[in-house]
């Protein structure tokens, strides 16, 4: 009996050894000022970002939150890992929208923290040419899911809508391209 008592517990023993800690990796769902600034009318356009757990503690839901006065509120969320950031796979999230009174069209979305610049294709042949923000220093310091992550807010007049996007590295090289649906990324 004590043989087999003596087995039992070496088991256990192995398999809690190999189990993460699952209350180290909970977190409760909040979300975290980023960046604010003035609209073209002056009204403050605002970018939260969100953490909380994901169905379990192994995995958080990471998220951002546009608020853009007299155009939309939107947001977005994927996966991480418990403590980590976004991968540097992620390529992009981004919404083009309309102001409802017509005089602005807004781009914004997220990007990866490896892109240093985007170029959006118009429907009118234009580009703009966008350089994402990271949340301040300080803040990605303290807050680790934000560290991979780039922010972006950009109004242009609404003669055309971003048909394409085109993700750069800081040294140039072409990182991802993409062709949007009704304004998604």
């Amino acid at each position: 009996m004590r043989r087999g008592t003596s087995l039992a517990l070496v088991v256990v023993a192995a398999l809690l050894a190999f189990v993460p800690s699952a209350a180290a990796s909970c977190i409760a769902r909040h979300s975290v000022p980023i960046a604010s600034g003035p609209s073209p009318e002056g009204d403050q356009w605002t970018v939260e970002g969100t953490i909380g757990d994901n169905g379990s503690c192994s995995e958080w839901l990471f998220g951002m939150d546009f608020d853009l006065p007299g155009a939309v509120r939107w947001g977005w969320g994927t996966g991480i890992p418990a403590g980590g950031h976004l991968s540097k796979d992620f390529t992009i999230d981004a919404s083009d929208d309309l102001q409802e009174d017509g005089s602005w069209r807004i781009f914004s979305g997220t990007v990866a923290g490896g892109v240093a610049k985007l170029v959006a294709g118009l429907s009118d042949g234009k580009r703009l040419t966008i350089k994402p923000r990271s949340a301040p220093a300080q803040l990605r310091r303290q807050v680790a899911w934000l560290r991979n992550a780039r922010y972006f807010v950009q109004y242009y007049p609404p003669e055309g809508f971003v048909t394409s996007v085109s993700l750069f590295s800081a040294s140039g090289q072409l990182l991802y391209q993409e062709r949007g649906s009704e304004g998604t990324f």
